[in-house]
């Protein structure tokens, strides 16, 4: 796990289902085969998206053509999954709020389970940019 690549941990491991809310609305995945650390950098990229930087504005899932569009409009976010006929908005501060712990949260559950995983860089690197302190 120490040394396992950032394409393996993306792609191959720690599947699950992933669950997205927002006053009420799900518009988590159908399915329950979702990577986590994929997931978890995909919630990453749209965080720096929605802050005005260069990234993708898509949480896309690499084991089918389904995706979760964003848009900005002003200080909110739209999300729009291809797989559902409605969309949610939220503001922005509280995407990159709930982004973060959604990504220390995972992070600590993870190497509690699994401790060695937290002596790998890529993790490290994730949780330094979330402000998560690994042991």
């Amino acid at each position: 796990m120490a040394t396992t690549t950032r394409a393996d941990l993306r792609w191959y491991y720690f599947l699950g289902s992933l669950e997205i809310s927002h006053c009420g609305t799900e518009i988590g995945t159908p399915w329950e085969w979702v990577p986590l650390f994929d997931a978890l950098y995909c919630v990453q990229q749209v965080m720096i998206f929605a802050q005005g930087g260069e990234a993708l504005g898509k949480i896309d899932f690499t084991e089918n053509a389904e995706s979760i569009d964003f848009e900005l409009e002003g200080s909110s976010l739209r999300a729009m999954p291809s797989y559902l006929e409605f969309e949610v908005a939220c503001i922005v501060s509280e995407f990159i709020s709930a982004g973060s712990d959604f990504i220390r949260n995972e992070l600590i559950r993870v190497t509690s389970e699994y401790p060695l995983l937290a002596k790998n860089f890529h993790v490290r690197e994730l949780a330094a940019e979330v402000s998560l302190e690994l042991p």
